[in-house]
């Protein structure tokens, strides 16, 4: 096996130091869990999670030598891994990535559903978040907005959080899939064209959405943020299965991600449009033979 997935199954030593090491540095932090679900799509999910405590014990013990917040690291790393390790295991035992999309999104969903019962009153609850957390920076001499000037986003964060935790899942799942399909694993390209979130999770988006816009519920807005990212991943998978069946050269798919780097409301417009044929798909089956787009 050649390449940075042959070299990563040959030097164990090596990828428990990149998930360890990599975990605290940021965005990097989806690098770390591409390797959790390297080895969980190749090696299986026993394999995957003798690495990941590997790697915990090192971070722990770092942690303490520094005087960190030990139990902060155990929740965060062991969560983001332990996601990683199912989502590895699941496209690697069935050769796809939809059932591995489809976990991740229920389990986002109900995290939502489960923490808006929990607190009661979520909007309540992160007003008070962001005046604390305006606060704590600006004793720290750092300076953001108002709060006043955040409150609107209250109501949304339950849900942009869970929204950015099935992002970064999927990220860490398309590139660690990216590696194993270079040493020997499942094709990623076959894989992702053929995604589709199924019945389901098509009726969960179409109630959340009929809520939204007779109620403006925000847990229905919320569960309709975290589904929509999931049907965003369904609708890119449409493109790149036109992207094949026409023969469209690689730098030409560039141009799909190019207004996702333009500004938030370009982004957002551009994750609603993909959003909006990943669930047309989920019901008319664009993919179909002799279906296109155009």
């Amino acid at each position: 096996m050649t390449g940075f997935g042959g070299w990563l199954l040959r030097r164990r030593i090596s990828r428990i130091a990149l998930i360890a090491g990599l975990f605290p540095l940021g965005m990097l932090g989806v690098v770390s869990a591409a390797v959790v679900v390297f080895v969980a799509e190749l090696q299986g999910w026993r394999k995957a999670l003798e690495d990941s405590l590997v790697a915990l014990a090192i971070l722990v013990i770092v942690t303490l030598v520094f005087q960190g917040e030990w139990e902060a690291v155990v929740i965060s790393a062991g969560s983001t891994w332990t996601s990683a390790l199912g989502l590895g295991a699941l496209t690697g035992l069935y050769g796809s990535m939809t059932l591995a999309l489809q976990a991740i999104l229920m389990l986002a969903v109900l995290g939502v559903v489960l923490f808006t019962v929990w607190v009661n009153d979520p909007v309540a609850y992160w007003e008070g978040f962001i005046t604390d957390f305006a606060e704590q920076m600006t004793e720290l001499g750092v300076q953001i907005a108002e709060p006043a000037l955040l409150m609107p986003l209250a109501p949304l964060l339950t849900g942009a959080i869970a929204a950015s935790a099935v992002i970064s899942s999927v990220l860490a799942l398309l590139l660690g899939s990216w590696w194993a399909s270079k040493a020997g694993g499942p094709d990623l390209r076959a894989m992702f064209i053929e995604i589709r979130l199924g019945n389901v999770i098509g009726v969960l988006m179409m109630l959340a959405g009929g809520v939204t816009i007779f109620s403006s519920m925000p847990l229905a807005v919320n569960l309709l943020l975290v589904l929509g990212i999931g049907f965003s991943f369904q609708g890119l998978s449409v493109i790149y299965w036109q992207a094949t069946k026409r023969g469209w050269p690689g730098t030409a798919l560039l141009l799909i991600y190019l207004p996702l780097l333009l500004g938030p409301s370009i982004a957002v417009l551009g994750l609603f449009l993909l959003a909006a044929v990943g669930f047309t798909d989920n019901w008319f089956r664009l993919r179909r033979a002799g279906g296109d787009l155009t």
